[in-house]
């Protein structure tokens, strides 16, 4: 059958539709959500190293290095009751933060974003209660995080663990939906716990633009009507 131009053209068409209507790969807004780039060698205060483009500002937070795992030791001195994995799902290193002693916002400034467009924020948690001699009276321990961007704050999902029976709130995974105000921002995590004392486990942030919805309802109707155009066309030939 001869290929016309006007089929060609409707081929063309409705592959440009179809890549529009694919979802789009979204950078993450959040550099260093990992927390991998830093100056530490070795578990630390979060605020007594360089943790590339975070900031923090008192002791109640450290940054978690995977070879704590063959000590036992969270930080010297500072041990973990329940089977906490070496790693999050993220892979690396994390960040504990003591949700009822000297805690204070892990902070990044995020820039680029678009004044009343939608973000989606991921990102992974976990609650244990911490292990010192002389300190820690293990028992029922709480937590969450309170997050926020610019003027806008959310809580993440309630967590428990019993460092008396040895259990733990696992890794579990966050999205939380926020909305810009400006185009830069500043995104905070501050931990929120009880108990003697809870550790709240936090690492693999991301945040990444949610595409208009009218965006998207816009492509669909005029991958639509592309298909009623090329119908017409072919019974056209047909005829």
């Amino acid at each position: 059958m001869k290929d016309f131009p006007s089929r060609r053209l409707g081929r063309a068409l409705a592959a440009l539709a179809l890549a529009g209507c694919a979802p789009a790969a979204w950078a993450n807004l959040v550099s260093n959500g990992s927390f991998e780039l830093t100056s530490a060698t070795t578990t630390s205060f979060f605020n007594s190293v360089t943790v590339n483009n975070w900031s923090n500002s008192d002791i109640g937070e450290a940054l978690v290095m995977p070879s704590w795992y063959t000590n036992g030791y969270l930080f010297p001195g500072v041990g973990v009751a329940g089977p906490l994995p070496q790693t999050s799902p993220d892979g690396g290193n994390f960040v504990f933060s003591d949700g009822n002693y000297h805690n204070s916002p892990i902070q990044q400034t995020i820039t680029g974003l678009s004044p009343g467009g939608a973000y989606k924020l991921t990102f992974w948690q976990a609650l244990a209660q911490d292990t010192e001699p002389n300190v820690t009276i293990p028992g029922p321990v709480t937590g969450f995080w309170h997050v926020s961007l610019g003027s806008f704050a959310l809580n993440s999902s309630f967590m428990s663990g019993n460092g008396a029976t040895l259990t733990i709130s696992p890794w579990q995974q966050q999205t939380m939906i926020f909305k810009a105000t400006s185009s830069t921002e500043v995104l905070s995590f501050l931990s929120v716990g009880t108990g003697d004392p809870p550790l709240v486990f936090l690492d693999g942030i991301s945040l990444a633009p949610i595409p208009e919805p009218e965006t998207l309802a816009l492509m669909g109707i005029g991958g639509l009507a592309l298909l009623l155009r090329l119908r017409r066309e072919r019974r056209a030939l047909q005829r």
